[in-house]
C-alpha cells in the first residue's frame, strides 16, 4: 500500500501542465489517498468538475511571490497535518518555497517536467533548492534529456521518463471525407502555440482551390495576440473558412469531425493535444521540434516539418490534402497504437512504482 500523496500545481492559467496535474491526481487517487495543492483563484480550483466524483482532497494556498513565507507555511502545514509522504510537483517557479516547506519532513519528492527549459539551473542556489528531489520525471525522452541538461540532479536522485496517458474509446467514428478538408488546432490562444502560423499555412489550400475549414479550440489567453489575428483576418481572402471556437468541453466531438491536426507549436513536451489527435485517427502535421520526432519513432503516421517554417508546412498540407483519402486510411492505425502506448493503467502503474 502506497502512502499519502500530494499533487502540487500552483499555476493560475489553463494549459497543458495544469490539465496534466488534474489527470495525474485522478489516476493516482484510484489507488492512493490523494491531496491536491493549488493556488487560489486558479483555473484548477475554479473549474469544480476537475475533481467532481473523485476522492481527492483539494487545498487552496495563497501567495504573492515564488519565494513566499505564506506559501512555505501553508504547504508545510498541509503536509504535516495530513501525514503526506509523497509529492509530485508540476512546475518550477515555486521550487524555492517547496524546498523550505519540505525541509526535514522526509518527503519522497517527484518533479514532473513537460515543457522545455532553456536556461541552466545548475548554479549553487538551484542545487540547494533541488537537493531534496528524489525523482525527475520527463513526459517523453526529449524532456528526460532536457532535465539532465538543465537541472541540477542530486547524487542519489533518478531521472526517468513516463509517457502521458489518455482515455480513448475502443471504437471511433472516424470522420468521412465530404470533399471539404476539415482541419483542427487545439491549444490556448497564445504566442508560440501556432494559431497564426496555422492560418497562414492554410493559404496554400485557398490558392489551389481546395475547400477547407479550420477550427481553433482553446481559451483566448493573450488578447493582444488574438487582436493581431483578428486584424489579419479582416483582409484575409479565406477568413470565412476560419473559426475560433474558444474553450470547449467537447474536444472529442470536434476531433471526430476532423481530418487533419495542424499544430505548429514550439517547445512542447509530449503534447496531450497531439496524443488526442492520434487517438482519434487524425493526420497530425506539426513542427519537427522537441519531442515530436518520438511520435515517428513510436510508429505513428505523422508529418514533421524540416526546419519549423510555414513554407514547409504548406508543402506538407497541400500534399496530404491532395491525397486525403489514402492518408486517412493510414491515420486510422494511429488510433490502435495510441490505445496501447498511451494507456491509463500503464501511466498509473509507472507513477505508483516511484511512490513510497
Amino acid at each position: 500500500m502506497k502512502q499519502k500523496t500530494a499533487i502540487i500545481c500552483l499555476s493560475r492559467v489553463n494549459g497543458g501542465m495544469e490539465l496534466a496535474s488534474v489527470k495525474l491526481a485522478r489516476l493516482i487517487s484510484e489507488e492512493v489517498e490523494t491531496h491536491f495543492i493549488a493556488r487560489d483563484n486558479s483555473y484548477i480550483i475554479n473549474k469544480k468538475e476537475h475533481f467532481l466524483n473523485y476522492k481527492i482532497n483539494v487545498h487552496e494556498v495563497s501567495f504573492k511571490s515564488n519565494l513566499s513565507l505564506s506559501l512555505i507555511k501553508a504547504v508545510r502545514e498541509i503536509l504535516i497535518k495530513n501525514s503526506i509522504k509523497n509529492i509530485i510537483f508540476l512546475g518550477a517557479s515555486e521550487m524555492k518555497s517547496l524546498y523550505f516547506a519540505t525541509l526535514g519532513l522526509n518527503i519522497n519528492f517527484l518533479i514532473r517536467q513537460g515543457s522545455k527549459k532553456t536556461t541552466s539551473k545548475k548554479d549553487i542556489f538551484h542545487k540547494l533548492f533541488y537537493s531534496n528531489v528524489n525523482y525527475f520525471v520527463g513526459n517523453c525522452e526529449y524532456m528526460k534529456r532536457n532535465i539532465i541538461d538543465i537541472l541540477p540532479i542530486p547524487k542519489n536522485a533518478k531521472v526517468t521518463r513516463i509517457y502521458s496517458s489518455l482515455k480513448f474509446d475502443d471504437n471511433i467514428n472516424f470522420n468521412v471525407f465530404d470533399k471539404t478538408i476539415k482541419i483542427i488546432h487545439v491549444g490556448r490562444v497564445h504566442p508560440g502555440k501556432g494559431q497564426f502560423e496555422a492560418i497562414k499555412t492554410c493559404e496554400v489550400l485557398y490558392k489551389n482551390n481546395i475547400d477547407f475549414s479550420i477550427k481553433f479550440l482553446g481559451d483566448i489567453q493573450d488578447k493582444n495576440y488574438y487582436s493581431k489575428i483578428e486584424n489579419y483576418l479582416e483582409t484575409c481572402e479565406y477568413s470565412k473558412s476560419i473559426e475560433f471556437v474558444g474553450y470547449t468541453n467537447e474536444v472529442k466531438k470536434y476531433l471526430q469531425k476532423s481530418d487533419i491536426f495542424l499544430f505548429p507549436s514550439l517547445g512542447e513536451g509530449m503534447s496531450n493535444a497531439i496524443i488526442e489527435a492520434l487517438g482519434y485517427g487524425l493526420i497530425p502535421i506539426i513542427y519537427d521540434d522537441t519531442s515530436s520526432p518520438e511520435f515517428k519513432d513510436l510508429g505513428f503516421h505523422i508529418y514533421l516539418t524540416k526546419d519549423n517554417n510555414v513554407n514547409n508546412l504548406k508543402e506538407i498540407l497541400l500534399n496530404v490534402s491532395n491525397n486525403i483519402e489514402e492518408e486517412k486510411i493510414k491515420a486510422k492505425e494511429n488510433h490502435k497504437k495510441a490505445l496501447e502506448i498511451f494507456a491509463l493503467k500503464r501511466e498509473q502503474n509507472e507513477y505508483l512504482e516511484l511512490l513510497v
